[in-house]
């Protein structure tokens, strides 16, 4: 497959780290909650505010099944994308599905560093119950799993670079 999609938690790095594969493997890169952004010309927090936790994610949805298969494209996609089914399934057959998986303390830690994001879902229990929610979708999804830790952007994206490497060799994917 020649197409990478990450997921994970907000402040996994899924857009800064998805940025700099696709610029080391010289692909495109596509975020989905900056096309959200455009759609509506807000931010995202913006538009959840607006419409809604449960209409932001049909709007998440039908953002992730208007993306036509993607070649030599690493796709950034929400937080939240894992709660449709329909999504996932759309993502698992136009690319590579990879979850960034990072400890809940170094989310917390790279969520304070940035300005007031869209989470959907925070005010109902905070970040760890979000944690313990998405969790098992993002395995149930995943095509392959990046351990992180509090590494840096770069070294987060080296890491993925090596094991979508070792993805491709094993199953002879190229």
């Amino acid at each position: 497959m020649q197409a990478m999609a990450l997921i994970g938690m907000p402040g996994s790095g899924k857009s800064a780290v998805g940025r700099i594969v696709a610029e080391r493997l010289g692909w495109d890169f596509l975020d989905t909650d900056r096309l959200i952004e455009q759609r509506f010309g807000l931010k995202l927090q913006a538009v959840i505010e607006q419409v809604g936790a449960e209409a932001f994610g049909l709007i998440e949805e039908q953002t992730v099944l208007s993306l036509e298969a993607a070649q030599r494209t690493v796709i950034a996609t929400g937080g939240s994308v894992v709660y449709s089914e329909a999504a996932m399934l759309h993502l698992r057959s136009i690319a590579a599905v990879v979850f960034l998986d990072l400890p809940v303390d170094a989310i917390r830690s790279h969520i304070a560093l940035e300005a007031p994001r869209g989470i959907v879902g925070m005010d109902q229990g905070g970040l760890e119950e979000l944690y313990a929610q998405r969790f098992p979708l993002y395995r149930k999804y995943a095509q392959m799993v990046v351990l992180l830790d509090s590494c840096t952007p770069e070294e987060a994206a080296a890491r993925v670079l090596s094991q979508w490497q070792e993805y491709h060799a094993a199953d002879g994917h190229r």
